[in-house]
């Protein structure tokens, strides 16, 4: 029988298997290649000269991008032209191209698959010969905004290979290899991924890169509709990993709290209860809370605030706020407001880590790892022989509810 951590393990492995974005050509009728602009005038990308291409450079603005809720202009980050919405028109109508449906199918898992996607043009950008973006983060706009679409003209240039990253993997899509092996003349590049994404452009040595970009939402579903589908390819294996671990005997006999951490960034701000981001979890994130719930276990989103020692952990209902506040050696635990339990952090046997623990204080114990990729921070005043600034650290993650052994019921997932 494998051991509580090797089964832990496999878990994590199962649930980072899978590419976060997708990508291809596409062919399109070369009626829907055609761009307006009042300083460049009638563009056919299609068949788009270097004269056409500079006219149309030359009537962008200089593209910014988002630091903080901000827009920051700097051009040694990020090089390339930008026209607003107001300033074009296109004759792509990524409605009829059944484009939206590839992304959903592609992308998306599981039940996620027949949810109603929003796509929201956001802007063109045109990529000149030494243009180039670094490595960011695309900035949700609302927390319904689950990824990014981008659709790449087939305008000859080259360089400018698209990156994407995540958890020490990389990935490259170089359209301007992709789109001339196509068959299809009229034809566009994409790629889509999720928000929380790292990506780059690389630097255009040649030609122009021209691209429109989509911000993809999750339509909110006014009540449950009952779907159909056929589970991910590594869900079932998911399944059977974590049956295998709750019906062991040996984990938390008396019972806790099982913390699994989110692998994609989410839109969080003060004071939120963060379980309004349970149905708004995407990819592998998504995948997780189904099979638990398959399985029978309780679960929702938690913030989860490690103190290493100092102070107790807690898991709390919202993103807490310490900005005015003056703490005691004792612990900011009243001071966290309603929502907040205290947890003594255990291995996955129940043990508890550390010797000086809260005996009446349910367990925690991680099976993935918790330094989510959305966290929040907060700083605050302690006092003690002398003040002190000190901070606190909370990861958003998922947290089951695991009965104690005796009234512990684990279903099979069909």
């Amino acid at each position: 029988m494998s051991s509580l951590p090797d089964i832990a393990r496999s878990i994590e492995a199962c649930l980072t298997s899978r590419p976060p974005y997708c990508s291809g050509t596409l062919p399109v009728p070369p009626e829907q290649l055609v761009l307006f602009s009042g300083a460049a005038g009638r563009i056919d990308l299609s068949n788009s000269t270097p004269e056409d291409l500079d006219k149309l450079s030359d009537a962008c603005q200089p593209a910014t991008f988002g630091v903080n809720k901000e827009d920051v202009y700097d051009e040694s980050y990020r090089k390339a032209g930008k026209l607003d919405i107001p300033s074009f028109a296109t004759s792509f109508d990524i409605g009829s191209t059944g484009l939206v449906d590839i992304v959903r199918d592609s992308l998306l898992e599981g039940k996620d698959e027949k949810r109603r996607i929003k796509v929201e043009m956001y802007k063109l950008n045109v990529y000149g010969k030494d243009s180039f973006f670094k490595a960011h983060k695309d900035t949700p706009r609302s927390e319904t905004m689950f990824g990014s679409l981008v659709v790449v003209f087939p305008t000859p240039h080259q360089g400018g290979e698209f990156v994407l990253r995540q958890d020490g993997h990389e990935w490259v899509v170089d359209f301007a290899k992709m789109i001339p092996d196509t068959a299809e003349k009229a034809c566009v590049g994409y790629v889509s991924f999720f928000s929380d994404i790292e990506h780059e452009v690389r630097v255009v040595t040649a030609g122009h890169r021209v691209t429109l970009t989509y911000s993809l939402y999750f339509i909110p579903e006014k009540q449950a509709i009952p779907v159909i589908s056929s589970p991910v390819p590594y869900e079932q294996r998911l399944g059977e990993l974590l049956y295998t671990l709750l019906t062991n005997p040996d984990l938390l006999p008396e019972g806790g709290y099982l913390g699994f951490g989110l692998r994609h960034q989410y839109p969080i701000q003060t004071h939120m209860e963060v379980k309004r981001i349970r149905n708004c979890l995407k990819g592998n994130n998504a995948v997780l809370a189904r099979v638990l719930s398959a399985l029978g276990l309780a679960w929702n989103v938690r913030v989860f605030y490690e103190n290493e020692g100092r102070y107790p952990d807690y898991l709390h209902e919202r993103i807490a706020d310490m900005g005015d506040e003056e703490v005691s050696e004792d612990g900011y635990g009243d001071y966290l407001g309603k929502g907040a339990e205290e947890v003594t952090c255990a291995d996955l046997d129940g043990k508890a880590i550390t010797d000086d623990y809260n005996d009446i204080a349910r367990k925690l114990a991680k099976v993935t790892d918790m330094a989510s990729m959305t966290y929040a921070q907060s700083s605050f005043l302690a006092y003690g022989n002398a003040p002190s600034l000190e901070h606190l650290y909370g990861n958003v993650c998922v947290v089951a509810d695991l009965p104690s052994l005796e009234n512990r019921t684990i279903k099979r997932l069909p």
